[in-house]
């Protein structure tokens, strides 16, 4: 008989450190709110990444997930520099 887990999300599944996982967690959200930004925008890459504070390769990197090359604190700059502001959640685990 095969043993299945269930996890919460998908980050639990590929983290075993529930802190990193929490950490992937919270930038994979930036990251999506920064790619619906540019999508609903209408700008091109270019203009959107000048918007953010960023560069058109590291805007192009959020907007294909490629989450190893982001951090926290550049995503959440690079929301502020666009008007939004990010708010934080805590609360004990269940």
């Amino acid at each position: 008989m095969t043993t299945k887990k269930v996890y919460d999300d998908v980050w639990d599944a590929i983290e075993q450190d529930h802190g990193m996982a929490q950490n992937l967690r919270l930038r994979s959200a930036l990251m999506m709110k920064i790619a619906e930004y540019v999508e609903q925008s209408g700008l091109t890459q270019a203009e959107a990444a000048r918007h953010l504070g960023t560069t058109q390769p590291r805007l192009n990197d959020i907007i294909k997930g490629r989450i190893e090359k982001c951090t926290v604190d550049r995503l959440v700059n690079m929301l502020s520099q666009a008007g939004f502001r990010v708010d934080l959640d805590i609360h004990r685990a269940a």
